[in-house]
């Protein structure tokens, strides 16, 4: 970012031929430091808005091909053992993901929570809690890390369904987050 900075704010050179003279070589011009200003401002105003618009709530990026294949690497990926790899049903449309240290969130349709169902009991089993309502009208279900090697939760709200593959975590790190969470709950 230093070097961005830098760099927009320098002097800039431009090297361009003297439409005047044309038999002479090239001519230099600098382009003065304030000129540059109100593109950097124009920049670094963009990026505040962007970086502002999305607190709270996570990017999520446009999934392309199979959602459910991508899950099953995702789970794969940190440690699961799936029951079945092979021949599983297939999750079809839209979808969406977001990805940080702790694990991945897969966001799809709400009317694809039947095509993630099969999916997840086709490669992982029967979960240990079946999806149940939910105060908000949706379902939720999970498979814990002990059974399958991570923690997966499952449902739907109003909006979307979601499929949350969760990285084991050792209990010590549960515990020195859990304050931040029951903040964020309230």
């Amino acid at each position: 970012m230093v070097g961005f900075l830098r760099d927009v704010c320098m002097s800039s050179w431009t090297f361009r031929p003297d439409i005047d003279h044309p038999n002479s070589e090239l001519v230099v011009k600098q382009t003065p430091r304030f000129m540059h200003f109100p593109r950097f401002l124009v920049i670094l105003t963009a990026g505040v808005i962007s970086g502002c618009a999305h607190r709270g709530e996570p990017r999520f990026n446009g999934g392309s091909g199979n959602p459910g294949q991508f899950i099953l690497q995702q789970t794969l990926a940190r440690g699961a053992h799936p029951v079945g790899t092979n021949n599983l049903p297939v999750i079809t449309g839209r979808w969406e993901y977001f990805q940080d240290q702790y694990g991945v969130i897969v966001r799809l349709p709400v009317d694809q929570f039947p095509e993630v169902d099969a999916f997840l009991r086709a490669a992982f089993g029967t979960p240990k809690q079946e999806p149940t309502e939910t105060k908000d009208g949706g379902k939720l279900g999970w498979f814990p890390t002990k059974e399958i090697g991570v923690a997966i939760q499952f449902g739907y709200d109003r909006e979307h369904a979601q499929v949350i593959v969760l990285r084991p975590q050792p209990t010590s790190e549960i515990i020195k987050r859990l304050p931040e969470a029951m903040e964020g709950s309230k």
